[in-house]
Order: C-alpha cells, then sequence, then structure tokens
C-alpha cells in the first residue's frame, strides 16, 4: 500500500474514533449488526474483489449510514480510500468486470427518482 506523502494520522489514544459526526458508535451493538449485515450482502471487496472485512461509509460522512452509502471493503483499500479522502483527493473506485462503475454513489448506481407528478 502507498501512503500519501504528508498525511499523518491523528493519535487517538482511546483506541475509539472521536470523530463528533459518527451517529452509531463503532464498538456498539447497533454497529455490528450494520456491519454483519452489509458483509453477508456484499462479501467481497467493492474495489478489488478480494474478500471484504471492512464497512465503510463511500461519501466519507460516518453519519450517514443509508445501506446505498455503506460499503464492504478490504483493509487495504479502505486505507487508501480514507487517507485520500482526508488528504483531500479524489477517490478512484473504477469498474467491475461488466463495466459497471465500483462507486456506490455514482449516477449510474443511483436510483433515479421520478418527478413528483
Amino acid at each position: 500500500m502507498r501512503l500519501i506523502p504528508g498525511y499523518k494520522r491523528k493519535a487517538n489514544p482511546s483506541g475509539r474514533d472521536g470523530d463528533p459526526r459518527r451517529t452509531i458508535p463503532l464498538n456498539s451493538a447497533a454497529w455490528r449488526k450494520l456491519r454483519a449485515r452489509v458483509l453477508a450482502e456484499e462479501p467481497l471487496c467493492r474495489m478489488c474483489d478480494q474478500p471484504a472485512n471492512v464497512v465503510d461509509h463511500a461519501n466519507g460522512d460516518p453519519s450517514d449510514n443509508r445501506r446505498e452509502n455503506l460499503v464492504a471493503l478490504d483493509e487495504p483499500c479502505h486505507n487508501h480510500k480514507t487517507q485520500r479522502q482526508r488528504a483531500g483527493l479524489p477517490v478512484i473506485w473504477g469498474c467491475d468486470a461488466d463495466g459497471w462503475p465500483r462507486d456506490p454513489l455514482h449516477g449510474w448506481n443511483v436510483a433515479k427518482k421520478s418527478p413528483a407528478g
């Protein structure tokens, strides 16, 4: 895994994610249940098709726990994605074998809402 030059993760002595935007604590039963559901529905990493072991917020907002925003990743891809987001760089998701964008927030993957009529 390549690291982004100049990026340093902030120390967190408690070992818990201290992001105040997080609506479900990482060590809670609610998060464990949601994480298990996502990994059961999506057992392979969204970026590289290796077995997934991390559930990530695709848009980087830990308060957005909508299912379409939660993606399964393996640890190296999660770390790479998170470093790029924190450094203000775009995340490169790529395409699957069928040519569909892997980015869950890509317009092709987001259901179109019909106009109120």
